[in-house]
Order: C-alpha cells, then structure tokens, then sequence
C-alpha cells in the first residue's frame, strides 16, 4: 500500500470507462492506478497493494469472480475493498459475487457523488480490516499465549514440588511429590505436542 494519498485501482478492458472512472477518481484527490484485464489487475495489486479496487464482473480472460477469490484467499491482498462494476442488473449475479467477498456493487452509469460515497465507504472497510486481526489470528495468538501462561505455571509447580522433594524424608510424602511432578510433565508435554499439531495444521 502506497503512503501518503489512497490509492485506488480501476479494472475495465474498456479504455473509455477506464480513462473517465480514473480521471473522477483523481479529482476527488485519489492516487490511481489503471488495469486493462484480470491478470493485469492482481499483479498490480500484488505489486501496489491499493485500499479500493473496481472491478468490472464482465471482461475477457480470467474470470472475474476468480479475480475476487484470488484477493480473498491471499493473507497480503485480503484487506483490499472490491467494489464491482457493471452494467447488468442481474440481483443473483450480483449476490453471489457479494457471498464470495465483494464490498459493493457501482451499476454503470454513475455520477461522481455515487462514486464518492462508494469511494468513502469501502476505505473504511479496508482500513478495518487492516487495523483488525481476523478471528483466526485471533484465536490462534490467544491460544499461544494461554500455553505459554499455562507452561510457566506448570514450571513453578513442578520446581517446587522438586524442591520439597529434596527436603522429606517420608516415602508417602516422596510418592505424592513424585506423582505431582509427572503429572505436571504430562500435562506440559500435552501442551507441546498440541501447539505443534496446529502449526502443522496451519
């Protein structure tokens, strides 16, 4: 992502609509960046990582809607607001885009106040999204540090239970310190073998 001005991606194989949404989208003080075709569109998302890109669902080449699972699937463009762009005005076609990830929806024609309002709200979802882990990561951090709380509690119970160890001298009192401190190594080792098992999984 770019310092300084948003920057926004325009994706049309149409010059004409491509060259005006560009120039509207400047004017309102946007940095843009212009993509003619699928393929052309996610490496420059890859390469500038852009807040808000325009998709148009009907272009030759690379399906769009494949264009959308691609930045929905990878963890460095996910964060990315995909507005569609269009001239149909099919409902189930347009859902199904939106059930697989797409912010909005642009109907061609459009005026500049209808692009500004568009403009305006997906650079606050992608602005949440970027200042917000997902829930998996969130999982996944909140898990690590509930193991590395519980292995510190676990250390400090075995160690002392080592420590009375050395000072008893009835053999019931040995067996039950024995039996704590075993226990304690299970419970540990039971704690490693599943953190392992998850970055196996991941």
């Amino acid at each position: 992502m770019m310092t300084g001005k948003p920057t926004i991606l325009v994706v049309d194989d149409e010059d004409i609509i491509r060259n005006i949404m560009a120039k509207l989208i400047h004017a309102l003080g946007y940095s843009v960046l212009q993509a003619s075709n699928s393929t052309e569109a996610v490496s420059m998302m890859r390469q500038h990582k852009p807040e808000v890109v325009f998709l148009d669902i009907v272009m030759p080449g690379v399906d769009s809607m494949e264009v959308l699972n691609t930045v929905r699937d990878d963890d460095a463009l996910k964060s990315i607001a995909i507005i569609l762009v269009s001239g149909i005005d099919c409902l189930d076609t347009i859902a199904r885009y939106i059930e697989a990830g797409a912010d909005d929806f642009l109907p061609k024609p459009f005026n500049s106040a209808l692009l500004k309002m568009k403009i305006r709200n997906a650079l606050e979802r992608s602005r949440s999204r970027q200042q917000s882990p997902s829930s998996d990561e969130s999982c996944e951090a909140f898990c690590s540090q509930l193991a590395h709380d519980l292995n510190n509690g676990l250390t400090g119970i075995m160690m002392s239970a080592e420590l009375l160890l050395m000072e008893q001298t009835s053999e019931a009192s040995k067996h039950q310190l024995e039996d704590i401190i075993s226990s304690t190594e299970q419970i540990s080792a039971l704690i490693k073998q599943r953190r392992n098992s998850l970055k196996e999984a991941s």
